[in-house]
Parts: structure tokens; sequence; C-alpha cells
């Protein structure tokens, strides 16, 4: 693609903005881009800026002083200190900061559990794992649909896959 300002060098800066609902796209060179101010070549976002600024933004990390104050039993990072990097000191951070950071995760993958592909050797039961959440978020729709009948024949599946998933890890804790 050409620059749409030069139109004789190849376009690598490539801007979308959005204006009152409208979606605007711009194509530039290096050349063209400097000229105009814009950052050329490579730009890089490491995800722990992303994660830092949305912690220090508080949206959906509490505030309160009693919940910056908490440190991990396990690295002494406190929950200020993640705000600050965007980095946790180690696998118990998640469970230190359970409260804090469960909804800042929520909001940044709309959802808390892993959804999607899960490793061959973990057989039937992620399987069913991953369709009970699925149907459980099926009942949900249909409860705020008030299409009760559909509801209970979801809540039905589901009793019968947990039925069925308990008995299988019984019966892998036995070999």
């Amino acid at each position: 693609m050409k620059c749409e300002n030069c139109e004789k060098r190849d376009a690598i800066v490539h801007l979308t903005e959005i204006r009152d609902g409208v979606k605007h796209e711009m194509h530039l060179c290096e050349q063209c881009a400097a000229a105009k101010g814009l950052p050329a070549g490579k730009m890089s976002f490491p995800i722990a800026d992303l994660l830092a600024g949305i912690a220090v933004s508080g949206v959906a990390v509490k505030s309160s002083k009693k919940a910056r104050e908490t440190v991990c039993p396990a690295c002494g990072i406190t929950l200020a200190e993640f705000q600050t990097s965007g980095r946790f000191g180690c696998a118990e951070d998640y469970v230190a900061f359970q409260d804090e950071v469960v909804p800042l995760i929520e909001k940044i993958h709309d959802a808390s559990q892993h959804i999607g592909k899960t490793p061959a050797q973990s057989g039937n039961r992620a399987t069913d794992d991953g369709e009970i959440r699925r149907l459980q978020a099926e009942l949900k729709k249909a409860v705020q649909r008030e299409d009760y009948e559909k509801a209970a024949e979801i809540r039905d599946a589901i009793r019968k896959l947990e039925s069925g998933a308990s008995g299988d890890r019984g019966q892998a804790g036995e070999k």
C-alpha cells in the first residue's frame, strides 16, 4: 500500500481513528509520518505497562488503604507495588490479592477462568468442566430472558454432567 500523503513510498504507519462513530484510516510512509509528528517504525507496548496503567487508574482494583497495604506472605510484594509495576512477584500473589485482582482480570478478559483449548492428556474431565461452564452461562442467559423451560433443560444437563464428572474423578483416583 502506498503512502496516502506522498503516494511514492510504501506506507508503514497505519492509524485508525473513530470520530463521531465514523472510522477514519490513514496510511503513511515513515517520512510523512515523521513530518506530521507521528512515531514511525515499530512501536512496542509491553503488557506489563498496560496492566500497570489499568491497575493504577483504578478501573477494577480497590483503592482503599487496607487493600493497597495487603502483602503477599510468599514473596512480600504489596498491591501498591503490583499497581506500579504491573507484575506479580510469585504465583501466590493471585491468592493474596484475589479480591482486588479478580475484577481486573475479568475486566481485561471478560472471564476469570480459562476458556479455550485444553491439553489432550487432560481427558474428558477438562472437556466436561468446559461444557459445564458454557452451560452455566447459557442458563444465566435463559433466566435473564425468562425462558424458564429452556433454563430447566439446561439445569438438568448441568446436573447430568456434574454427576458424570464426579463419578469419573472418583474412578480416576481409584486407579
